[in-house]
């Protein structure tokens, strides 16, 4: 038996030997060692044949990745097995890249756990630690167990990108979070350059979804809460939209539905509310009803001003001859303020505009059959009045107020005018005048003539009184006047009587 062993060491040196002999050679410059020594790949120098034996690299306990030691003399590209378990190098294959060593990507099966701030305390083997509080110093660094004790956790692999925050490798890491300072983009590989997501270090997210993959919708993004249906909200663009200029639209999808349009901006910064087309002289273009108001109403109370809180809701209906429209203009020589009609059956009975207080109406504007706009005189029922009896005024009051001309300071034509002074008017009935502030600009005083209506009537009235009595006055007199105009009449005949008879004696 030993000297089949020192046969065998034998032959093994000198196929070793006439190897290297053969090296020398440049016809010959290949080795193999295992079997079939005569079988070598015609690309290889060296190749090792085994069925049931591998290659044992040497073992060296490495102390850090940015020292070579205790290799000697260390060049890249070497390759070696580590044997120390540390805060930096964990047992694995490493090589040397010409300035630090870099391990190979292993299978090691590591514990990732994340927490608020740095980790304390003792902890099991293969466990990574990521501080995932953003309010903390520390967030997005990371820890290893060593030893039962946390150390800094140093990436013994190259990738694309950091562990965290930190400057460190992420590593072979399938979780914790990662960074990196360049781009990240996201290509579709068929067709070619038809499809791509970036996200750039600035903060922002492009993305590019040409026609080849869908003519219908550009770059999207899809927002849900609900697992069976990924496309409950879609933010996208449209290039069917706008009369094929395309636009960036809002959209909802039912279950297993298909996205519905609802909103739309287009190129020209325009917004379009339920449709796909905003016309050229719009700035906004609304489909249907536009109701706002200070909290959620009821829409149909807004639409009959009976609601509860204060809102506004504008409506058309019908075709191009049947509108009911508000117009807001500007322009000196327009008016600012347009308020068209539908054609009713009965205008007096169907009004442009009706106030209500607490949804009961005060009053209104209609248009009469004269085809007048008319405002309604006031609510004079008697059954919504108490307390009635008759005014204290009278013609005395009435005589007291004085009738000026006048013109406005602001007026630039200085037009005359005739009216009251408020002040003046206060002051013999205060019923026709409201009290203004001290700035005579943004609260001046002010008169409501109607109130002084009343007043005029019963000054009237008082005067017809006393038209009435002279008249009684003057029927006496007259009367009395006839009766004496009688008596000397008859005493004119008695005397020409007591003449003749005097005479005929």
């Amino acid at each position: 038996m030993q000297v089949k062993q020192l046969l065998t060491r034998t032959a093994g040196a000198l196929g070793v030997t006439a190897g290297l002999l053969f090296a020398s050679s440049p016809l010959m410059a290949q080795m193999k060692i295992g079997g079939n020594p005569n079988t070598i790949n015609p690309s290889s120098i060296l190749e090792l044949e085994s069925a049931t034996k591998g290659l044992l690299l040497p073992r060296v306990a490495l102390t850090s990745l940015s020292s070579a030691a205790p290799v000697t003399g260390a060049v890249a590209g070497m390759h070696v097995y580590n044997t120390t378990d540390n805060a930096e190098v964990q047992p694995g294959e490493y090589f040397f890249d010409g300035s630090i060593w870099v391990r190979l990507n292993s299978n090691d099966t590591y514990n990732y756990i994340e927490g608020n701030g740095a980790p304390t305390g003792s902890c099991p083997a293969k466990t990574i630690y990521t501080d995932s509080d953003e309010d903390s110093g520390t967030f997005g660094q990371q820890w290893t167990c060593i030893g039962g004790a946390w150390v800094v956790y140093s990436s013994p692999t190259k990738t694309p990108f950091f562990a965290g925050l930190t400057s460190n490798d992420a590593g072979g890491a399938k979780r914790g979070m990662v960074s990196r300072f360049g781009h990240i983009v996201v290509r579709r590989e068929t067709p070619a350059n038809s499809g791509k997501s970036t996200i750039t270090p600035g903060g922002i997210i492009q993305l590019y979804r040409g026609a080849g993959i869908d003519a219908g919708f550009g770059g999207a993004i899809d927002l849900t809460n609900l697992p069976g249906n990924p496309l409950q909200y879609r933010i996208a663009v449209r290039p069917t939209v706008q009369n094929g200029n395309g636009g960036l639209v809002f959209h909802t999808t039912a279950p297993g539905d298909t996205p519905q349009p609802r909103m739309m901006l287009t190129p020209s910064g325009k917004l379009g509310i339920g449709v796909t087309l905003v016309e050229a002289p719009n700035l906004v273009h609304v489909n249907g009803s536009l109701q706002g108001s200070e909290q959620e109403v009821d829409a149909a109370g807004l639409a009959q001003g009976t609601a509860a809180l204060s809102g506004y809701r504008l409506f058309q209906e019908g075709g191009s001859t049947n509108k009911a429209q508000v117009i807001v203009q500007s322009g000196d020589n327009f008016a600012n303020l347009v308020l068209t009609k539908r054609t009713l059956p009965n205008p007096t009975q169907d009004p442009f505009v009706v106030f209500r207080v607490n949804g009961a109406e005060q009053g209104r504007i209609f248009r009469d059959n004269n085809g007048d706009v008319r405002f309604p005189t006031p609510t004079s029922d008697r059954r919504l009045k108490e307390n009635i009896k008759n005014t204290h005024y009278s013609i005395q009051d009435l005589m007291k107020i004085g009738v000026v001309e006048y013109n406005y300071i602001a007026n630039p034509k200085k037009e005359r005018t005739i009216g009251f002074i408020a002040q003046d008017l206060y002051k013999v009935f205060p019923e026709a005048v409201t009290v203004g502030g001290e700035d005579a600009k943004t609260n001046p005083w002010r008169v409501d003539a109607n109130k002084v209506t009343p007043l005029l009537v019963k000054a009237v009235q008082d005067q017809q009184k006393e038209i009435e009595s002279l008249k009684a006055q003057l029927s006496e007199m007259n009367a009395l006047k006839a009766e004496v105009a009688s008596i000397k009449a008859m005493l004119g005949n008695a005397g020409e009587k007591s003449s003749e008879a005097t005479i005929s004696k």
